[in-house]
C-alpha cells in the first residue's frame, strides 16, 4: 500500500515540478497581504482582498503538495534508519553467538545477552513504532485529493490599477512576474508572438531559474484585445482573436510547455574557458526548456470597454432600445433603494463575457473574476501623496538630488486630482499632469541659482490654461522659484497657501513657525 501512495507522489511531484523554497513556509495570511498593497494602492479595497485571498490559496496548494512528497521523504530516510540498524543488531546477534559457542567448548558457564544489543532493540522497538504510526497517517492522507488552479481575471477602467495591483503582490511574494501585452500575440505559424513567449519571459524574469519560474506570476494584460472578431463577412482566420484564446488554454490550466531559448553566457565563465582553451565562447547558449505550468499562476486583465453596457442591459431589461441609448453613463447603476450606486463591471458575470467575445472554455478556467471601481477624485488626490512611492515623492526626491527642495500645496494636489478625473485617464493621467506641470522647472533648474519651488493652485490653473483645457479654472500665475537667500519668502508664501505644509517645512528645515 504504502508502495501505491509513493508511486502517487513522485508523478505528483514530476506533474507539478515542485521544489522547496522558503517562502511557501512563510507565506503571509491574506490580511498581511491585503495590508502590504494597502501601502502602495489606494481604495480598490474588494480587489485587493479577492487577490490576496486568491493569491495566498494558490501557493497554498502548492504547499499542499509539498508538504505530501517532504512526508513520503522523511519516510523513506526512516525505514532505511531502521534498516540499517537492523542489519547492524543482527550483526551484534552473531557475534555474540560466536562468544557463547566459544565459552561452551571451554566449559565455562554460558555469558547472558549483551546489554547493548538489549538496548538496540528497544531502540528498535520505538522506532518501528513510529514507522507505523507515520504510515498510518500517509494511509489516512488523501493523494489523490488535488487542490484545483485558480486563475484570476481582473477587470477595470484603465489607470484603475490592474497592472500596479499584481506587480506589488509579485514583489511581496518575491516570486517572479511577467506581463504581457496580448495584442502582440497570434496563433502559432503567424507574425507576432507565439503564446509560449509569456513563459519564455517569466523564464527570462526568474534569471533563468526552471524550479522558481514554475511557481512565477504570468500577467495577460489586455486580454479583452482577444475577444473574437464581431465583423461577420470576412472570411479570414482571427489569428489574434479566438485562436490565441484557443491557445492559451493548455497554459491557463496546466501544460508542459518546451521551447529553445538562447541563454547569456556567464562573464566569469567565459573567461575561464578563454584562459583554459584559448578560444572565445559564444556569448549566448542555446539551451532546451521544459516548463510545467501547472504552478504559475496567471492574472488576466483588461479594460473591457463596452462590457458596461452589456452588463446594464442584462440588469434592466425591460427598457427598450431608445432608452438605453439615452443612458448617459453605463459605470454606475443606482441599486434598488435608489440611493445607493454600484460599479456596473462589479455586476458582470460569465454570460457578459462570452457576450463580449471571451469563449466560455476561457471563462472556465478563470474562476475568479473581479472589477476594479473608477477613481474618484480623493482617490486620485490620496494616489498623489499617501503611497510609499508616490508621484510626489518621486518627483520631491528627483529635484532633491539636485538639490532643490520641491513641494506642492493641498489645493495644488486638488486641482492636479480635478484635472485627472476630466480627462479620464485613471492614475496613469495623474504622471502625465505632473511632468507637463513640471517641465518648465525641470528644464531650467538644475545647475541654477533656485533652491526653492513652491507648487501652488494658481501655478496649476496656469498650465491648464496654457493647455487649453476647458476644465473652470480661477487666477493664474506662472511657478516662482526661490533662491537660497528667499528661504523666508518661499516658508512665507507656502504658509499663505496651505498652513498645513508650513509646519512641515518647519520641521524640514528645524525652524519656527512663520505664524502663530
Amino acid at each position: 500500500m504504502l508502495k501505491t501512495y509513493r508511486r502517487k507522489a513522485i508523478d505528483l511531484a514530476q506533474l507539478s515540478g515542485i521544489r522547496h523554497y522558503h517562502d511557501l513556509k512563510t507565506l503571509p495570511a491574506p490580511k498581511i497581504l491585503k495590508q502590504r498593497l494597502d501601502e502602495y494602492i489606494i481604495g480598490q479595497e474588494k480587489p485587493k482582498k479577492i487577490l490576496s485571498v486568491g493569491v495566498y490559496n494558490h501557493y497554498l496548494k502548492i504547499k499542499d503538495r509539498e508538504d505530501k512528497i517532504q512526508q513520503l521523504i522523511q519516510l523513506d530516510l526512516l525505514k532505511a534508519r531502521y534498516q540499517n540498524e537492523l542489519d547492524k543488531l543482527s550483526i551484534a546477534k552473531e557475534r555474540a553467538k560466536y562468544d557463547f559457542s566459544a565459552n561452551d567448548s571451554d566449559g565455562a558457564e554460558p555469558i547472558s545477552q549483551p546489554t547493548s544489543t538489549q538496548e538496540f532493540e528497544i531502540g528498535l522497538k520505538s522506532m518501528k513504532t513510529r514507522i507505523l504510526s507515520e504510515e498510518q497517517k500517509l494511509a489516512s492522507a488523501n493523494f489523490d485529493l488535488q487542490l484545483g488552479k485558480s486563475n484570476i481575471m481582473l477587470i477595470g477602467p484603465s489607470g484603475s490599477g490592474k497592472t500596479m495591483l499584481t506587480s506589488t503582490m509579485a514583489k511581496n511574494l518575491h516570486v517572479p512576474i511577467s506581463i504581457s501585452d496580448c495584442t502582440q500575440l497570434t496563433q502559432a505559424g503567424y507574425t507576432g508572438d507565439d503564446v509560449h513567449e509569456v513563459i519564455k519571459r517569466l523564464l527570462i524574469n526568474s534569471n533563468y531559474n526552471k524550479d522558481l519560474s514554475e511557481k512565477g506570476i504570468v500577467v495577460l494584460d489586455e486580454v479583452d484585445k482577444l475577444a473574437k472578431s464581431k465583423s461577420k463577412g470576412s472570411g479570414g482566420k482571427d489569428v489574434s482573436g479566438e485562436g490565441v484564446q484557443q491557445s492559451l488554454l493548455k497554459l491557463l490550466e496546466g501544460h508542459q510547455v518546451e521551447f529553445f531559448l538562447d541563454r547569456p553566457v556567464d562573464p566569469k565563465e567565459a573567461d575561464r574557458q578563454l584562459r583554459k582553451t584559448g578560444v572565445h565562447s559564444p556569448m549566448t547558449m542555446r539551451e532546451h526548456y521544459s516548463i510545467n505550468t501547472e504552478n504559475i499562476l496567471f492574472i488576466l486583465s483588461g479594460a473591457f470597454v463596452g462590457l458596461d453596457k452589456i452588463v446594464y442591459k442584462r440588469v434592466n431589461p425591460h427598457l427598450s432600445q431608445k432608452e438605453f441609448e439615452n443612458v448617459k453613463n453605463y459605470e454606475y447603476i443606482i441599486s434598488a433603494d435608489g440611493k445607493t450606486k454600484v460599479p456596473t463591471l462589479s455586476l458582470a458575470q460569465p454570460e457578459d463575457l462570452v457576450v463580449f467575445g471571451l469563449i466560455p472554455e476561457m471563462i472556465g478556467r478563470v474562476p475568479i473574476v473581479t472589477a476594479l471601481e473608477p477613481l474618484q477624485e480623493s482617490d486620485l488626490y490620496d494616489i498623489l501623496s499617501k503611497p510609499k512611492n508616490s508621484f510626489v515623492k518621486q518627483y520631491e526626491y528627483i529635484f532633491q538630488k539636485i538639490g532643490i527642495t520641491l513641494r506642492f500645496s493641498r489645493k495644488a494636489l486638488k486641482k492636479i486630482s480635478k484635472w485627472a478625473l476630466t480627462n479620464k485617464t485613471g492614475a496613469r493621467g495623474l504622471k502625465s499632469i505632473l511632468e507637463r506641470v513640471l517641465l518648465e522647472c525641470n528644464y531650467d533648474c538644475p545647475e541654477s541659482g533656485v533652491r526653492y519651488i513652491l507648487i501652488t493652485e494658481k501655478n496649476v490653473n496656469h498650465i491648464i490654461k496654457e493647455s487649453g483645457h476647458l476644465l473652470d479654472i480661477g487666477d493664474c500665475e506662472p511657478i516662482k522659484y526661490y533662491s537660497r537667500a528667499e528661504k523666508d519668502f518661499f516658508r512665507i508664501a507656502a504658509a499663505n497657501e496651505d498652513p498645513q505644509l508650513e509646519k512641515e517645512l518647519d520641521v524640514l528645515f528645524n525652524t519656527t513657525p512663520t505664524h502663530k
